[in-house]
């Protein structure tokens, strides 16, 4: 006969050990969770998270561990490992995000599968809790957006943490202008979640735009490592959570990292190869012009 205690004290041991929460929680919260969360099992290649769908549950692995991945351009990149006692799912969940990675099972597991109105009705009733999740949810998100590009994947968790320590979370509504034209190159973005639009505007006031940039896409790299001006202006085409590494900062990293350097000129030198333009945003006066004699020749028949 299974004896029910011993999954209910091994559920309770995990939620107690768990990192996000650690001794905040009283034994009532505890409680809590338990009372209003499911312990189910997930097989080994169970899809529990998936990228970019909106999903309120957060899980408490019990025993087991998952794969945190995320696809970009086609490719799938492996963020993490989580193991016993971890959380994931909470970001989505408390704020409303669509999911920015897919987390599969990679052996048996169990679970705590809880809903997030429960999770959020328990940092509610207190700062504490409330404070760390918030870390939690800043850290995550760092790291998870500049693990995610190019520039940085090589990177170890060393180097990952000591950059996303200088990094800042940065909100634009629709509309809002993220870089302005003409501005010194003061700092770089990684956009986490929501559509910009990169253009440049004739003496007349109109817009053309140059380039459309999504989810993972970077920008403002190349200005930023010169303190050169901006050549062309960004806005938000859509509410935009993205990431900001100010030049100062930056710099000193890539002391340290000279790679990474080399791998942003070697992306950009790719990129003009390639013609993608409508991917990145033109960075000199002579890629502007690039793009823009490309699309004059083809008006004209050339």
């Amino acid at each position: 006969m299974v004896d029910i205690n011993a999954i209910l004290d091994s559920v309770r041991k995990a939620v107690q050990e768990n990192a996000l929460f650690g001794d905040l929680l009283t034994s009532e919260d505890r409680e809590f969770l338990m009372k209003n969360g499911l312990v189910r099992t997930a097989p080994k290649g169970t899809v529990l998270c998936k990228q970019a769908q909106r999903d309120q549950r957060v899980f408490i692995i019990i025993t087991g561990s998952v794969d945190v991945t995320e696809t970009l351009n086609g490719k799938k990149i492996i963020l993490g490992q989580l193991g016993t006692g971890e959380i994931f799912g909470e970001i989505g969940a408390l704020f409303m995000t669509p999911r920015i990675a897919t987390v599969t099972t990679t052996k048996d597991s169990v679970l705590l599968e809880i809903p997030g109105g429960i999770l959020e009705e328990l940092i509610n009733s207190s700062d504490s809790i409330r404070d760390a999740v918030y870390k939690r949810y800043r850290e995550r998100t760092l790291r998870t957006a500049l693990r995610s590009v190019v520039i940085f994947s090589h990177l170890n968790d060393d180097a990952i943490n000591s950059l996303s320590d200088e990094a800042s979370l940065l909100t634009a509504r629709k509309g809002e202008v993220i870089l302005k034209e003409g501005e010194q190159g003061d700092a770089m973005y990684i956009i986490r979640s929501g559509q910009v639009r990169v253009y440049i505007s004739t003496m007349g006031g109109r817009e053309l735009n140059l380039a459309l940039l999504y989810s993972g896409d970077y920008f403002g790299e190349q200005a930023m490592l010169t303190g050169a001006p901006r050549t062309a202006s960004v806005a938000a085409l859509e509410h935009v959570e993205a990431v900001r590494i100010g030049r100062a900062e930056f710099l000193k990293f890539i002391q340290d990292n000279d790679s990474v350097r080399e791998r942003i000129d070697s992306v950009a030198r790719e990129r003009t190869e390639k013609s993608e333009a409508a991917r990145y945003m033109p960075e000199t006066a002579e890629a502007i012009d690039k793009v823009l004699q490309s699309i004059n020749d083809i008006l004209n028949g050339e």
